[in-house]
């Protein structure tokens, strides 16, 4: 939590008028009652009249405390809500500008889950804790002090019965909260499970209804639903039995008052009514209220603050999770001219937490009007390797380099400006067809938009919707076939005109003919490009200048297909798994 408070620096002057005025309001609300008890001790004389300018005095200064202490609210209310807003605002600015900067490494470790809920529901909780603190922990001193000297100064004896309530209240408050803690701490991991699992249900729905597990889905998401819910359930019972016991402390404390009070007023000298015991009455009923009041407030900050704590924790955990691929620190390389030759220099690579290599000692070169295929099984390093070259991962050992200049010497926007990628699981952006092919190329042309759906085969099914490139598409591109999004990544790719075309198994989703004629036409346009094709189908990548194996991270092939047939087990085993023998020759 301590750490999120830098948040609070560039607001130092709402702060500050927050600060201000909540001591006027609370300075306001202790002399209210001060003022209606001197009315009462001095507006009626013991004859039962009135003194008439002793009561518009106090009256006047009653309506001007009053009005001070309104104007305060309102400045009070306009400030924390700024503040407020403000400060999550921030946060989660800075926690969606760290998350772009994660590898792929830092995102797997969280999860994207824990990651959204982070971002809401947590900087939510911290939010509105930090400014309820402010307004509480400011008044509550005021409040709390001044209403136990005030209510000194009106009567010692009255005051004295506060040394039975408060003693009690505090010891409510703490046992509730540590009754509350654990609850609170365990709240915000269950709700990070529920959202894991409604997720995936929402995002696998087809998966789920095909093997018919919609019910078995149901249940778990119940069971997460149900162990917050009894969580939450917990909590409240231990809340709600909060306020009654405090009430009862503090209606005790009130009639002990009151009692205390009648026995001095009966004892009182002479028959005629005791003004001034009756005024110091009202006023100590009044201060005793504001000082339990300012108790309960105290209580429910701080029953509130672990689960802040635990959300401003897990928060810093993504602020402070260093990031492990930095941009370039030179910028020597923003105008050069790049050719597009990739070179792997005994590349190793290996997961963070991992014992041993995925990759192992690769050395190959890609070069520019070459298509240069990459095969294996699964498991094998495929995508690995390909996500080198954007430097979604880094190298463990070794380099990759374009035109002989190390990747993590070219700056990223450079970086990526060069490569056109594609990756496995095909991604849309809600918004136009229109929109998502020119996600990577701000200026593209509606020209230049509907030649590269043409060269991805996505013409034709553009032109059979009624509003053709202006179609909407949705959240994730739900409302379009696993082949129309490929078609449509490609073509994202293909109209931004790069140097470097990376396909990570892209072709999947196509059928024979669209992937015939997809490549044929890819053909065309890559004669001064470096092409590299991530792929499972042999026949998608036969006709591929150069074809590299793997197997358990290491290149065991590296050559043309009727090479790699006759010289390469691990090729000819998965050539033969797919195609006849007449169909590879």
């Amino acid at each position: 939590m301590k750490k999120l408070f830098k948040y609070l620096k560039p607001y130092w002057f709402g702060v500050t008028m927050m600060v201000i005025f909540v001591a006027v309001q609370s300075v306001g609300q202790l002399l209210l009652p001060d003022y209606t008890s001197s009315i009462i001790e001095f507006g009626i004389k013991v004859d039962g009249g009135i003194d008439l300018p002793v009561i518009m005095k106090y009256g006047l200064l009653m309506i001007g405390v009053t009005l001070i202490s309104g104007l305060a609210m309102i400045i009070i209310s306009y400030y924390s809500s700024q503040v407020s807003t403000s400060f999550g605002r921030d946060i989660r600015k800075d926690i969606f500008k760290k998350v772009s900067d994660f590898s792929l490494a830092e995102s797997e470790k969280f999860g994207t889950s824990t990651l959204i809920t982070r971002s809401t529901n947590d900087v939510n909780q911290v939010q509105m804790h930090t400014i309820m603190s402010f307004r509480m922990i400011l008044s509550i001193p005021i409040i709390m002090i001044g209403g136990i000297i005030l209510s000194l100064q009106k009567s010692v004896k009255l005051t004295a019965v506060l040394l039975i309530g408060i003693p009690a209240l505090i010891a409510l408050v703490i046992v509730t909260f540590i009754l509350v803690m654990p609850l609170f701490k365990s709240m915000q991991k269950k709700i990070d499970k529920l959202t894991v699992v409604g997720r995936e249900a929402i995002n696998g729905v087809r998966v789920i209804r095909a093997f018919g597990q919609g019910e078995k889905e149901v249940k778990r998401f119940k069971a997460a639903n149900d162990d917050l819910t009894q969580n939450n359930l917990k909590a409240g019972r231990i809340m709600s039995m909060l306020n009654p016991m405090v009430n009862m402390i503090f209606n005790i404390v009130i009639l002990g008052v009151v009692f205390l009070a009648y026995t001095l007023i009966q004892t009182s000298n002479g028959s005629n009514p005791n003004y001034s015991e009756l005024a110091n009455l009202y006023a100590v009923i009044q201060y005793v209220t504001m000082i339990m009041f300012s108790i309960i407030m105290l209580t429910i900050t701080f029953i509130n603050y672990p689960r802040a704590e635990v959300s401003g924790k897990r928060i810093t955990e993504i602020l402070d999770t260093p990031i492990t691929i930095h941009d370039a620190n030179t910028d020597d390389y923003n105008d050069y001219d790049f050719k597009g030759i990739i070179h792997f220099n005994n590349v190793s690579f290996k997961y963070a937490d991992a014992e041993k290599n995925v990759l192992e000692n690769l050395n190959f070169v890609a070069k520019p009007g070459e298509t240069v295929a990459i095969i294996g099984s699964t498991g094998s390093g495929k995508s690995t390797v390909i996500n080198l070259i954007p430097r979604l991962f880094d190298t463990t050992e070794g380099s990759v380099t374009i035109d002989g200049i190390d990747v993590r010497e070219i700056k990223f926007k450079k970086l990526r400006s060069l490569i056109g990628f594609v990756p496995q699981t095909a991604t849309l952006f809600t918004g136009t067809i229109a929109e998502n092919i020119a996600y990577g190329y701000d200026n593209a042309s509606l020209d230049e938009i509907t030649e590269a759906a043409k060269i991805a085969q996505a013409d034709d099914f553009i032109q059979s919707m009624p509003d053709k490139y202006d179609s909407v598409v949705d959240q994730g591109g739900v409302n379009y076939s696993g082949g129309q999004k490929q078609r449509l990544s490609i073509a994202r790719a293909i109209v931004r005109k790069p140097l470097i075309y990376v396909f990570d198994d892209s072709f999947s989703a196509l059928d024979f003919k669209t992937d015939a004629n997809l490549r044929h036409n890819l053909h065309k346009i890559t004669k001064k490009s470096t092409v590299i094709i991530v792929a499972q189908r042999i026949g998608t990548i036969m006709d591929a200048d150069r074809i590299i194996v793997l197997q358990d991270g290491k290149i065991v092939g590296n050559d043309k297909h009727t090479n790699l047939i006759k010289s390469c087990d691990v090729y000819r085993e998965i050539a033969f798994s797919q195609l006849s023998e007449e169909e590879l020759s």
